[in-house]
């Protein structure tokens, strides 16, 4: 028997819809990263942009993680409880009082980045320095127009809405593409800058345009002391001590980048930028469709349903990583081959990205397991055991990082960050199990071994496209196409016949496909011979 959860899966149709508009995410950021080092190279001036923004990322990560699991299931409980005109409330109320506080915590990040930027550069030369200083400065001015957005995203998500708010990506790239297009050649990596800021105001105005439409209407409401700004403000104490724990985890890889010599810090960098924009899409997308379902059978109190929603989240997470991780193992070097290596980017630069990447493909799996474990936590309002699991890792990273280094050099960095999740994992899952007892994950092994089944399918398949593709007489760019396309090719193809033979998905999803795209190409039919007049 296939897996199998009855009735439509609101969990993985909104998966879907944040995977599609994604994409276009990924290919814009993609196509970005490979004109900035095809422009600049793996130089000191991309490391200096890469360190600039780290601590900035990682400061609109966290609010988007809070807006997901904190005010997400507030706003829907507000709503739920007391009405639509609450919701919208409470909405005003957060993002007011946020945006407020968000800006005086930017402005003490511009004077603190001469400091921050010394400490992550510390084996970087002064002009390398000097630049991403500069460069922090303007992104934490940019910093507080953040807020209105990923408490708008949560409120789209809340709606049902997941295409446009999984779309964040593909506008902020495509500005820093048409800057970069532009400028670039003038301003250097400043132009990504002046790019960011241009995607924030555009993504402000689409989101609160989209709200509007659905009743929302934005007034600022000053009121700090207000119950309900105390609860969800409270709550993300916890957390913003756990995003502490991150932003160490990013500068000490930047730190021990930095003194491995000039373009680490970028192949460190450009290697987890691959892994968070397809990983992160394909699989963080299932975590965070899973955000609303698990957080109204939390609020209604049925544990049950939450053992069944986690268990079908790690159904997901299985279905999507393990297929995955193999395809990026026996691709990893023709994918970074086609993607970066034209202009400044050489064939060492390559195969160093490529090893990395090899590297860190078991984080692809943890690191996403480790943010559904949260969920449930977050549900429950409980913020403070999330920094546990978030303190566990970030300790084991450092001690595991500093010392494999002088082991593995860069590629300890990399095996250090996939060390810490699995023990944050490990570590919230026995939390959660004395919280609810056995969650029965176990309900899955059998399908995850059908789902290994077919991935191995899949990688048989690769290596025979590998084998067709270097018998094929091509050279340069094709060649490089031809070394990625046929062997995903001939593997998607039979990871696809695998999982409908091994039972892992229903053959009647093909037929329900089927039947819609039926319905929907009558209704166009009849649509069009209806008369203009009627």
């Amino acid at each position: 028997m296939f897996m199998s959860f009855k009735g439509e899966s609101r969990m993985g149709r909104h998966a879907f819809s944040t995977v599609a508009s994604g994409s276009l995410g990924i290919v814009a950021g993609v196509l970005l990263d490979v004109l900035v080092v095809a422009l600049f190279g793996m130089s000191w001036r991309t490391d200096a942009y890469f360190i600039a923004v780290t601590i900035p990322l990682v400061i609109i990560t966290l609010m988007m993680l809070q807006a997901t699991r904190v005010v997400q299931p507030l706003f829907i409980s507000k709503r739920q409880t007391e009405g639509e005109h609450e919701g919208w409330n409470y909405l005003n109320l957060i993002m007011t009082g946020g945006t407020a506080i968000v800006a005086g915590c930017a402005a003490v990040g511009v004077l603190l980045s001469p400091l921050l930027m010394r400490l992550q550069a510390a084996g970087s030369p002064n002009d390398e320095t000097l630049l991403a200083t500069r460069l922090s400065m303007f992104l934490f001015f940019i910093l507080p127009l953040n807020f209105p957005i990923v408490i708008m995203r949560a409120a789209l998500q809340s709606l049902g809405i997941f295409a446009l708010p999984g779309s964040m990506k593909f506008f902020e790239s495509l500005f820093k593409i048409l800057l970069l297009l532009s400028i670039g050649r003038r301003l250097g990596v400043e132009a990504l800058v002046w790019g960011t800021l241009a995607g924030t105001l555009f993504e402000i105005l689409v989101f609160y345009l989209v709200l509007r439409a659905k009743g929302f209407r934005f007034h600022s409401v000053w009121r700090f002391k207000h119950p309900d700004m105390i609860q969800a403000y409270s709550l993300m104490i916890f957390p913003l001590a756990g995003q502490a724990c991150a932003v160490g985890v990013e500068s000490v890889t930047n730190a021990l980048g930095s003194m491995l010599g000039p373009g680490n810090v970028t192949a460190l960098r450009l290697a987890i930028r691959i892994i968070e924009s397809f990983a992160g899409l394909l699989v963080g997308s299932i975590v965070v469709a899973a955000m609303p379902t698990i957080a109204e059978s939390v609020a209604s109190r049925d544990w049950k349903a939450t053992r069944r929603h986690l268990q079908h989240g790690l159904y997901l997470l299985l279905l999507v990583s393990i297929p995955f991780s193999i395809w990026l193992a026996m691709v990893s070097h023709p994918l970074i081959s086609l993607l970066y290596e034209r202009a400044n980017f050489s064939a060492a630069d390559t195969t160093l990205v490529a090893n990395i990447l090899l590297v860190m493909i078991p984080y692809v799996f943890v690191g996403r397991f480790m943010s559904l474990l949260e969920l449930p936590f977050f549900a429950w309002q409980d913020t403070r055991t999330p920094v546990l699991g978030a303190m566990v890792s970030a300790i084991l990273f450092v001690a595991t990082s500093f010392f494999l280094v002088r082991i593995a050099g860069v590629y300890g960095i990399a095996i250090g960050r996939s060390l810490s999740y699995a023990a944050g994992a490990s570590f919230l899952l026995y939390l959660l199990r004395r919280r609810i007892g056995k969650i029965g994950f176990a309900a899955v092994r059998d399908v995850s071994i059908r789902i290994c089944g077919a991935s191995l399918v899949m990688a048989v398949f690769i290596w025979v496209g590998n084998w067709l593709a270097a018998s094929i007489p091509l050279h340069a760019l094709a060649a490089k196409a031809t070394a990625l396309a046929l062997p995903t090719a001939c593997g998607s193809v039979a990871l696809i016949l695998s999982l409908f033979l091994l039972r892992v998905l229903d053959p009647a999803l093909i037929q329900r496909g089927w039947g819609a795209m039926e319905r929907r190409t009558a209704g166009r039919l009849a649509l069009n011979r209806t008369p203009n007049s009627l």
